[in-house]
């Protein structure tokens, strides 16, 4: 079931207050336990092949697919494809696309070549059509005028410069412990364990601490967690030691992760009408993933410009490959330090329980600020 789907139905089958909290951190520690995926994949990796990687989601989706029809409702109403924005998602598939392949090939294609300019001008240019489109589409894939809720921008930006640093860390720390220290891909799945079962707690905890402090010093104390979890992660040597040099901060980071994660699904979600929760989820969840991936693009194209500039002058390849990825770490941290930044602009909510009237009032305010202007109520 798509991450979306899950975060609308949390929201819509649970009320605000405790019940709506605890079902976000139930969710959110099944969402941290994830990054036990490296175990996993060193499992198959070095037992039958990377290959039978995508035989594990038949297994999975069947029975959750038995479960999703039985424990969910039916839809109510599903739009017909004629009014699905077919323009918007291309444009905005495709200048994602071009802009990650353009920051991705830039260290080999040069920052300053013809094809790196062309490539990240086409990107902006596409996805400036893309905001173009949905200001005038009759049922645009992404209505703007939901950024008129309060501090919802903020709170889809917050998770999507944390998981460019969280994603990044977790593949640069992958590639030293295989390319420097050494290990096999059972031993570096093992190796992040700890961080799963970091997240997985700090995911339960936080929805109590949102109800006594509420979403923002969560989101703050969260971010620079994780910054300070990476931060010592990007002054690993290149005889580091699991004890000292990474388990620390793997753990660390872990939960800063595990909390920026529920106070993000809480405070992305605060203030939108049942009717648009889909809408909020499903533009939380893009926005995690478009991190993730510019993440990757961004600080892969660091890693590698500082290794290659080290190569160039004749420096040991684990030297320059550890070089690279402190580079890479260090920067990671500092996005982390953005997201803190940014959190602070955020809606505190503790998703406090309502009464009925106040429910009522506050969806219509929530629903009049979604309506495109000029068009009456």
């Amino acid at each position: 079931m798509p991450v979306q789907n899950v975060q609308s139905i949390l929201t819509t089958t649970f009320e605000d207050g405790t019940d709506r909290r605890k079902a976000f951190g139930a969710w959110g520690a099944v969402a941290g336990l994830a990054s036990a995926g490296p175990l996993l994949g060193g499992l198959l990796v070095q037992g039958p092949g990377w290959r039978w990687a995508f035989f594990v989601f038949p297994s999975v989706c069947v029975p959750v697919l038995g479960a999703t029809i039985w424990l969910i409702g039916g839809e109510r109403h599903r739009a017909g494809f004629a009014q699905f924005d077919l323009p918007g998602a291309a444009l905005a598939t495709a200048g994602v696309l071009l802009l990650i392949l353009g920051l991705v090939q830039a260290p080999g294609a040069g920052w300053g070549s013809t094809r790196t300019v062309g490539e990240l001008a086409a990107a902006f240019v596409l996805l400036t059509a893309f905001a173009h489109n949905e200001q005038r589409s009759k049922n645009p894939l992404l209505p703007l005028s939901i950024f008129r809720v309060k501090s919802l921008a903020a709170a889809d930006i917050t998770p999507l410069i944390g998981f460019a640093g969280f994603i990044a860390a977790f593949f640069f720390l992958t590639l030293y412990m295989q390319n420097v220290l050494g290990y096999s891909p059972v031993k570096s799945g093992l190796a992040f364990l700890p961080a799963a079962i970091g997240a997985g707690a700090a995911a339960r905890i936080s929805p109590r601490l949102i109800g006594r402090l509420g979403t923002r010093p969560l989101l703050l104390a969260g971010s620079l967690t994780a910054a300070g979890g990476i931060y010592w992660l990007s002054r690993i040597p290149v005889n580091g030691s699991y004890l000292t040099d990474l388990l620390p901060g793997m753990v660390i980071m872990s939960f800063g992760l595990g909390a920026q994660s529920v106070a993000a699904t809480i405070a992305a979600n605060a203030g939108v009408p049942a009717d648009k929760a889909g809408l909020a989820a499903a533009l939380l969840n893009a926005s995690q993933q478009v991190g993730g991936a510019l993440g990757l693009a961004i600080f892969s194209a660091i890693a590698t410009s500082r290794t290659s500039h080290l190569l160039a002058i004749n420096t040991a390849m684990p030297e320059a490959l550890t070089s690279g990825f402190q580079t890479a770490l260090l920067a990671a941290s500092t996005f982390l330090l953005v997201a803190a930044v940014i959190a602070t602009r955020t809606t505190n909510t503790k998703g406090e329980a309502r009464s009925s009237g106040d429910n009522e009032n506050a969806s219509a305010e929530a629903a009049a600020r979604l309506q495109p202007e000029g068009k009456g109520a």
